[in-house]
Formats: structure tokens, sequence, C-alpha cells
């Protein structure tokens, strides 16, 4: 298998602050995925994410699957910004954590693969499709 550098095919590259890496549990996935939140450095706002698909083996760089490579600055840490918007986004989206990951990121672990298995239709909420199952 050919593994490509991070930097090639990069849809949009983002340097992230204060950062950390959370394995969570989103509902419309087959399995656990790995997600960043942090403050973007040069636009001086927070972000969460989507799934993170690929891992640099130094642990500096991930790209998630939508093609977004994050390089990441300075030692993890928490942005107040970055938690604020990292709950909204839980709640919007029904997510689940499961554990940080930060530590596996940094030693270049790489996330499971995850898949689609069903869009929320417009107005469903995320989290009826977990109710009633078994937790991670």
């Amino acid at each position: 298998m050919i593994v490509l550098p991070l930097e090639a095919e990069a849809k949009t590259r983002f340097v992230l602050l204060r950062w950390r890496a959370w394995e969570v549990q989103v509902p419309n996935y087959d399995a656990p995925s790995w997600h960043l939140m942090g403050l973007l450095r040069e636009e001086h706002c927070a972000r969460v994410s989507s799934a993170l698909a690929q891992v640099s083996p130094a642990g500096d760089e991930a790209r998630s699957k939508t093609g977004s490579v994050y390089s990441l600055s300075g030692p993890p840490g928490v942005d107040e910004d970055a938690a604020r918007l990292w709950a909204s986004w839980q709640r919007q989206h029904g997510v689940v954590v499961l554990r940080d990951v930060t530590a596996e990121l940094l030693a270049g672990r790489r996330p499971r693969p995850v898949h689609l298995i069903r869009r929320a239709a417009m107005g469903e909420d995320p989290a009826a499709s977990l109710r009633g199952q078994r937790k991670w």
C-alpha cells in the first residue's frame, strides 16, 4: 500500500493552536471516529474537524475524511472558544464522547476507518439513533 504525504491532494490546510483530539461516537458513523478541536492560528476562531482519516507518523499533522489537513502547532491545550464550540458541536450532532486520544495522535497512531451509514433527515434528532442502544 502506498501512503501519500498529507500535503498531497490537500483541499484545505489549517494550523491549530491549543488543540485536543477526541474519540467520539457519531450516530451516523459505523464506528467511533477521531476529531480535532482547537483554535485556528490565522483566523483566530475555533474549529472542530470532521472525522480524521490519517495521522502523520510524527503526529504533527492529520487529514480529515473531507480532505482538510490540520497542522498541529505547539503543545496540546484547551482554548475557551474551542471548548464552547466543541460542546455545541456535540449537542448539535448527538455525539457521545468516548475518550481523549491526544496522546495516541501525538504518537502517530491512526484512527480506525469510519463510514457513513446514513444521513440524518432534515429536522431529525441525531441522538435519537443512539437511544436504546448499548453504550460503547
